[in-house]
């Protein structure tokens, strides 16, 4: 065993940065990016002549997949909790901010309105007439909160 340890080629951690870098396609979330990285380093390495020892070889290995890693979950970490579709599968939120007409008033502060082909249920501060522009400015469940604009 020891024996092929001490023939392993530049090749060798080339071969084993792409299967990384395969298994890394089949979804292991960012994980095995560090360790391609650091075997296509070794290689680097040992096509340039500068390590000769495997066991310098699998310490290096070590170093530089935890080192690549940790640089590689820093730099993206912001963009894996900024998320565009948040509200994907919440219709309510999705219209806060929506300007619309009323169709039919609004009495004591509780009212339904038309949007698309959905009826919802509204909320506003007092009454509101029929015609008036209003906003939604926040939604509480499936009941829309609206005020006149």
């Amino acid at each position: 065993m020891i024996e092929q340890l001490e023939t392993l080629s530049y090749w060798h951690w080339i071969i084993l940065g792409l299967l990384l870098l395969a298994g890394e396609a089949l979804g292991s979330a960012g994980f095995l990016i560090g360790l391609a990285i650091s075997a296509f380093m070794i290689g680097a390495l040992l096509a340039v002549d500068l390590v000769h020892d495997w066991q310098i070889q699998f310490l290096l290995f070590a170093l530089f997949s935890v080192l690549a890693s940790i640089v590689f979950w820093k730099f993206f970490r912001s963009q894996n909790t900024t998320d565009e579709a948040v509200n994907i599968n919440n219709r309510a939120a999705q219209l806060i901010g929506r300007k619309l007409t009323l169709q039919a008033d609004v009495d004591n502060g509780q009212g339904k309105i038309q949007i698309g082909d959905t009826l919802w249920k509204v909320e506003a501060e007092g009454d509101l007439k029929t015609g008036t522009l209003i906003e939604v400015y926040a939604s509480e469940g499936m009941v829309l909160h609206i005020r006149a604009v």
